[in-house]
């Protein structure tokens, strides 16, 4: 029997269990290690050809959405409701228009100040170019690119803000303090699985996964989240073909 005490009005506190616990062990730990690995290993320079980028977003992709499932099949084991991790409809809250507004406006001004002058778009280029190296380059790309953005809105957000957040409240409390201590540690911990695109990315991941976060607390739900995680990505991808084909233009 699944026990909870209502102490927050947006959350329940919920048991876990040795499944959650390795669940978390592997996100909290085994990710962290083996992304740490991997930014060492693409800290030299690398070339992807086209076929090897799309496959590496279908790899990827399907990476993230099976174990969202299991996550998901985890969560379910003792009973407990799927609307718990956000797998449900959106309960309206003033502060959700307000939190999405602040989300595209951070996320606009980060890309005009990266972007919006030709010296700015070359000097982030040169700054990010091992990141770059993973950005779709043209249309037939971005199509499988956005496999991977969906994917990742859906997997991503069921992993970090659905799980990671409740199962982190069992440790912190679902008080004020416990709830922003919580989102902080896995809004931390999403931007630095995120490492490979530089310091300043992992700064900005923080702060829009903070207002991830704050989204999936006030609606209790994921669906605006993913939403606007995955066209956030898309958009990144966007941003990406433009600036690649942008500053080959320029050294032409």
């Amino acid at each position: 029997m699944v026990t909870f005490v209502r102490m927050y009005a947006s959350m329940v506190l919920y048991d876990m269990n040795i499944y959650d616990h390795v669940v978390a062990v592997i996100i909290c730990i085994l990710a962290p290690v083996l992304a740490y690995t991997s930014r060492r290993i693409v800290s030299e320079d690398v070339t992807l050809e086209s076929k090897d980028k799309i496959r590496l977003y279908h790899s990827n992709g399907l990476l993230l959405i099976v174990f969202a499932l299991i996550v998901t099949t985890m969560w379910r084991i003792p009973g407990r409701p799927l609307a718990a991790i956000g797998i449900d409809l959106v309960t309206w809250h003033p502060a959700i228009p307000l939190l999405v507004l602040g989300v595209f406006i951070f996320y606009f001004l980060d890309m005009f100040f990266q972007y919006g002058v030709k010296r700015w778009r070359e000097r982030s280029r040169k700054r990010r170019h091992k990141a770059m190296t993973f950005i779709p380059a043209d249309g037939k790309e971005l199509s499988h690119f956005i496999f991977l953005s969906i994917a990742a809105g859906i997997g991503e957000e069921i992993i970090f803000r659905g799980f990671l957040i409740n199962y982190l409240l069992y440790w912190t409390g679902n008080e004020t303090i416990g709830i922003v201590a919580a989102c902080i540690f896995s809004s931390a911990l999403f931007a630095f699985l995120h490492g490979y695109q530089g310091m300043r990315s992992m700064i900005k991941i923080f702060i829009l996964a903070m207002l991830f976060s704050a989204i999936f607390i006030f609606s209790k739900s994921l669906l605006i989240v993913i939403l606007v995680h995955a066209i956030i990505d898309i958009i990144s991808g966007l941003v990406g073909i433009y600036v690649m084909r942008s500053t080959e233009q320029k050294s032409e």
